[in-house]
């Protein structure tokens, strides 16, 4: 139904338009704003990403889940959307109902790095394209995309960031793992070896010194002559 909806809204050319059923709605007195990567809820991010997620609850308002037509890549450790009308895949993100258009967006670019300080070509190009809403409902909105060759980049085939993120995590937790339990196991043989070591000198000494006739010798030598030589 999602995709049948954005062909709909697609051979309109964003005509406004409502279906009889609900299920399908032409928003355009509003911005808004769709984000896949580091801005969505839940995802991890830097300092500046803080920053400008806290400008984005300030400016702007959570919608709901949605998703739009395109692949998702991983650029240097980070998302980077391609649009493809009927790709037949999904990036997966949220919607905003922005506020504050001029003021949003202004931080929004420079945070994206795609606004006119940064040289052509830049990374990122904000764009507006068809999202779909998971209540069903279909709108136009702004989307930072990847703006470079995607030759030999890293598709994130979920399409989802934060599913992306999450196995990142478990990824790097179980590499930690390994590597402290093979220090471990490496330090648990070394101390072993020093253990049974340990114990063979004590056993030896202890056998030494309880045999009956080194210590029936010792016990009849001349101490005192010994010293007066």
């Amino acid at each position: 139904m999602a995709r049948l909806s954005r062909a709909i809204i697609f051979i309109l050319k964003f005509e406004n338009f409502s279906a009889d059923s609900g299920i399908l709605r032409r928003m355009n007195n509003d911005d808004y704003l769709f984000v896949y990567g580091t801005l969505r809820r839940g995802a991890v991010r830097t300092d500046a990403g803080e920053r400008a997620f806290a400008q984005l609850n300030a400016a702007a308002s959570f919608v709901e889940r949605a998703s739009m037509d395109g692949r998702l890549f991983e650029v240097d450790g980070c998302p980077g959307a391609c649009y493809q009308f009927a790709v037949g895949s999904l990036v997966i993100g949220e919607l905003y109902e922005v506020d504050d258009v001029a003021g949003l967006f202004a931080a929004l670019d420079a945070y994206e790095e795609s606004d006119s300080h940064f040289a052509e070509p830049r990374e990122y190009q904000r764009q507006r394209v068809p999202v779909a809403l998971d209540s069903g409902s279909v709108v136009y909105a702004w989307v930072y995309l990847y703006n470079c060759p995607i030759d030999g980049l890293p598709l994130i085939e979920s399409g989802d960031y934060l599913h992306w993120q999450g196995e990142k995590e478990v990824l790097l937790r179980n590499i930690k793992l390994d590597q402290f339990t093979g220090s471990s196991t490496g330090l648990l043989g070394k101390l072993l070896f020093w253990l049974i070591v340990v114990v063979v000198v004590v056993l030896a000494v202890l056998w030494f010194f309880g045999h009956t006739d080194f210590l029936v010798h010792i016990d009849g030598m001349d101490w005192r002559a010994m010293f007066e030589m």
